[in-house]
Parts: C-alpha cells; structure tokens; sequence
C-alpha cells in the first residue's frame, strides 16, 4: 500500500447505497477510524455510555468487536507485511485491550443458569492459514493479551493432561472461517474445515439458498432440494462444534434485496434463524436482525427459552445474536483492519515515530467486494 497515514485521514467516506434508499445526511464528513480509535471507542461506550442508559454489564456481555483480516495474502506477496503480526502488535500495545477484549478468561463467573456472555473478541477471516497462525500466536503471546493473576484467578486446571485450547488457552478468542459461495460447494470443503482449530464458519447466505434461477422459475424441487442441502449444511458445521453465521442481509433493492425465496426481510431471517437454526448472522439493517431475533420461532422449531444452559465461551450453541451483537463495531474492522496497515508502513525512513491520530469518528463507510460483503 502506497499511502501514508496523513494521506488516508484526507478521505471522507460516504453512503455507498444510492439513489435515496438509505440515508446520505453524513456523506463525507467522517474519516477513517483507526484500530486504536475504534478500540478507545469501544472502551468509552462501555465504560462510560452502556452504564448512563441502564444498560447490563453482565447479561448477555457488553458490545466487543468481531475482526476481520482481509486479504492478508495480498499483503504478504506485496509488501513481505503480515497483517496477522501487525494486528497482535496493535493489540498488545493498546492499554485497555486486556481488560476489554480478553475478560472471557472469567467468563462465567458469577452468572446464573438462564444467563449467558458472547466472546468480547471474535477473528474472522477467509484464509484458513491466518487462523491457525493467529491461534498459534496467541498462545505463545499470551503474557502480551492477558494478565497472569487473571489466569490464576480463572481457577483454570486441565485434570486431563492432554493440551485443549478451550482449557488451557481460553483467552484464545473464537476464530471463523470465511466462505465464499464457490467454496461451500466443493467435494472437500469438509475435509479442509476439519483440520482447522476454528470455532465458527461464516458461509456466503448464498450458500444456504436455491440457486438464482430456481428461485426465478419458481422450481419448487430444486427450491425443497436446495432447502434440505442448507438443513444438512448447518448441521454438518455443528456436528463439529461450529458456530454458523451468514452473510449478508441487506433489505434495500439497490444493495442486493430480499431474494425471491421471501416476501420480505422478515421472512427471510425466520428461514435462517427457525428453520437452518444458525446461531448468528451480519446484517446492514441491525434493527430488523434484532427484532426477529428476539421474536422467536414458532414452538415447533425449537426455538431456544429461558433457562437452557449457560453459554459463556465459543462452543455453546444456539445463541442467536451471537454475530448481530457485534455488528455495529464489526462494520468497522472489516475495512480498516487492512488500511491501518499504512500506519507501519510509511515511505518515511523514521518508521518508529509515532503518528498523530485525529479524534474518533464514529461512522464509517464501507466499500462493496466482490469476494466478500461481510461488512
């Protein structure tokens, strides 16, 4: 990348859905936030603002983030720059990334039986490799992420004597795979998701759905086939303990629409959260996740009630918010995770002196890709 900081805070984003579908009241008067700012305003909202309007500090976890690396390769053959490292970087530098994104160590602590916690930091990625790299690093940083009484106090012992990450290493966050329409489909898919210490995947929504013309022709076969592929898609990631959690719901027309399957937004979530039982989902349009989120399924889908068990790290299911929680602070990270890399690579021979940073805009606009539209 050829731009410096100074030269990425010179752009303004803007609304990227046009023609008067959503609202374009803030178009260029935003810059782009970096990591640090983004996790000093996680800090400030949870800290200052969650406690002044009555919201729970237990219950349910406060808002966290939800990374992602992106195109880390390009990087890597580009500039010999690991955006992997970068990120661990930032994160063991930040002062209050222990206390915010690593608490889950005690994640459970004190809580009742129809209470639950999601995970303050989720890593998401398309590249199966930064993952496990990612994981790998975590545990030998640990000392960099997580203070050493907090471990100690966690009561933490593994009586099995064989190594567990969910056991010895809990402050590793939940790592989700990525997947690309093409790549759900193909014949090993599986075989390669089995070799991965992961916690979650991430499939394109496209990969639950019929195929475009299925839905156009109304070909109720192919449509039922396609439905009972997606069932067995979604069972088959939580036979091996993942967390599903698709992408992307955008309601208006000019950002993709509602697919033909549905009659509307709300039917379509249904389809997902009642009938393929995932247990998260992204979203443009959080209020309309959260409601029918929140509304339920119908008694005869086994919708999740009050009193199941605990759910306070990655491997509990059914917790149906699980990705929607973090939508709002996500959007950010999936586009500036990779532009923050400028901060360390100026064209400057000093390198180490540190770059001024403007004050936190909280709105961000976010560039379709045609690989993926997580965010």
């Amino acid at each position: 990348n050829d731009f410096t900081w100074e030269e990425i805070q010179q752009l303004r984003v803007k609304q990227r859905v046009t023609s008067g579908a959503r609202y374009d009241g803030y178009d260029y008067l935003f810059q782009i936030p970096s990591f640090t700012q983004i996790v000093n305003l996680l800090h400030d909202w949870n800290t200052r603002e969650l406690p002044l309007i009555g919201r729970p500090s237990k219950t349910g976890g406060v808002t966290g983030l939800y990374v992602e690396l992106k195109k880390s390769y390009y990087f890597q053959q580009d500039g010999n720059i690991s955006l992997a490292d970068l990120f661990l970087d930032e994160l063991a530098q930040h002062p209050k990334a222990s206390e915010l994104l690593f608490d889950h160590v005690t994640l459970c602590e004190g809580l009742r039986y129809d209470e639950y916690r999601v995970p303050p930091l989720v890593l998401q990625s398309f590249e199966g490799d930064v993952l496990e790299y990612l994981r790998t690093k975590f545990k030998e940083r640990w000392m960099d992420f997580v203070e050493e009484d907090a471990i100690l106090a966690s009561g933490v012992v593994n009586v099995t004597g064989e190594e567990d990450d969910e056991v010895d290493h809990p402050w590793i966050p939940p790592l989700v795979l990525l997947v690309s329409e093409s790549k759900c489909r193909q014949e090993s898919f599986w075989f390669d998701v089995e070799s991965l210490h992961i916690s979650g995947l991430g499939p394109n929504k496209n990969c639950l759905l019929p195929s475009s013309s299925a839905m156009e022709s109304n070909d109720t076969v192919a449509i039922a086939r396609a439905k009972h592929e997606a069932r067995e898609w979604v069972a088959k990631a939580h036979s091996f303990r993942f967390a599903v959690h698709p992408y992307t719901i955008k309601l208006e027309k000019e950002a993709g629409g509602v697919p033909q399957l549905f009659s509307s937004a709300e039917e379509e979530l249904r389809y997902y959260y009642c009938e393929l039982k995932i247990d998260g989902i992204f979203s443009e349009n959080i209020a309309i996740a959260q409601m029918v989120g929140a509304e339920g399924c119908d008694a005869e889908e086994a919708a999740p009630v009050v009193g199941e068990p605990t759910v306070c790290i990655k491997e509990e299911r059914n917790l149906w918010l699980f990705g929607v929680a973090f939508l709002a602070i996500g959007a950010f990270l999936a586009s500036i995770v990779s532009t923050y890399v400028t901060f360390y690579c100026k064209k400057e021979t000093d390198t180490n002196r540190p770059l001024p940073l403007p004050e936190v805009d909280t709105s961000l606009e976010l560039v379709p890709d045609e690989e993926d539209e997580i965010i």
